[in-house]
């Protein structure tokens, strides 16, 4: 059985394409089969589930940014075949969940003697039906803002340098959400404005990482509402939160569950993973489930595990 690379051309401004030909050489020298394919701008179940349907690979390295990820899982998840991040996106914050590498040692070493370890999945339906699978991370607000106007305004590859003109647009016409959140049949919070993040994984953009509790293997998600109506609060709420101390403010509402309802008034934009979702219209609702152990990924050694921000919250915290 053979092993799968799947690269995004344009990811890194081409450095995926690169080091994709230089993983296949590595594999090459080391006598390990492995078949390149690019990712297309077709839904990947339309070009990459046929190749999978066979159980013909024994894993997928998926080279490029977190994008490249959210575009592989779901087929790897439906065909049951484990992933490694080969990192060469902005922000790569699933090879940093789980301490991967870009080096072609490195990763022919993870997919021959790597472990399996099955982490969840966050499933997201809007007006009752399935939109979105979700590996890190969904928001609303100010980052889903600057999210929607790259992507509106991009022609190649972009940079951390690119997001700089959307962070200021964005933080020159801010328009929070107000919104009111359900977690597992219990309401934590009732129409507040401000940053509403829904996580996976405790890893965000810059290291901000306002879920910090948050864990990829434990069945549940993370919700994190940071209530602020102007530039400041925002601007306060991030500081505190690249330093990890919001968790000890009493206006965080945070918590961790299965279910999540979140009402927004009115309709507003949002991101997934750090990109605009297949349907990028505002939303009014938008239901959230978490789908245990649904996809694999290697591991050299599962001491890594990650475990959970131990810091406590005096705000609201639902445990199960």
């Amino acid at each position: 059985m053979a092993f799968l690379a799947i690269f995004n051309p344009i990811s890194g401004a081409g450095r995926a394409r690169a080091k994709a030909a230089a993983l296949a050489e590595t594999a090459r020298r080391r006598g390990v089969e492995l078949e390149l394919r690019p990712t297309e701008r077709e839904p990947p179940e339309t070009w990459l589930r046929p190749f999978l349907s066979g159980g013909s690979y024994r894993a997928i390295v998926v080279i490029g940014g977190d994008g490249a990820v959210r575009l592989v899982a779901t087929e790897a998840a439906l065909a049951g075949v484990p992933i490694v991040h080969c990192p060469e996106g902005n922000e790569n914050l699933f090879a940093r969940e789980f301490g991967m590498t870009n080096d072609p040692d490195g990763i022919i070493d993870l997919l021959e003697r790597g472990r399996r370890r099955e982490i969840d999945l966050i499933d997201v339906a809007v007006a009752g039906r399935p939109v979105e699978t979700a590996v890190l991370m969904a928001s609303f607000g100010f980052d889903a803002e600057v999210v929607h106007d790259l992507a509106a305004r991009r022609t190649g590859s972009v940079s951390n340098l690119s997001y700089v003109a959307p962070m200021l647009r964005a933080a020159l016409r801010l328009s929070l959400p107000t919104v009111t959140a359900v977690l597992d049949g219990r309401c934590i919070a009732r129409r507040i404005e401000g940053l509403v993040i829904v996580a996976n994984s405790r890893q965000y953009a810059i290291r901000v990482d306002p879920a910090r509790r948050a864990v990829m293997d434990d069945g549940r998600l993370d919700v994190a509402i940071m209530p602020c109506r102007s530039v400041v609060g925002l601007l306060g709420w991030l500081t505190r939160a690249r330093m990890g101390l919001h968790l000890r403010s009493r206006r965080l509402i945070y918590g961790q569950g299965r279910k999540l309802e979140l009402h927004l008034d009115p309709a507003r934009r949002w991101q997934v993973d750090g990109d605009p979702p297949h349907r990028p219209d505002p939303i009014e609702r938008a239901d959230f489930s978490v789908r245990p152990g649904a996809l694999s990924v290697l591991e050299l050694d599962s001491s890594r595990r990650n475990s959970a921000e131990t810091t406590e919250s005096p705000g609201f915290d639902r445990r199960e």
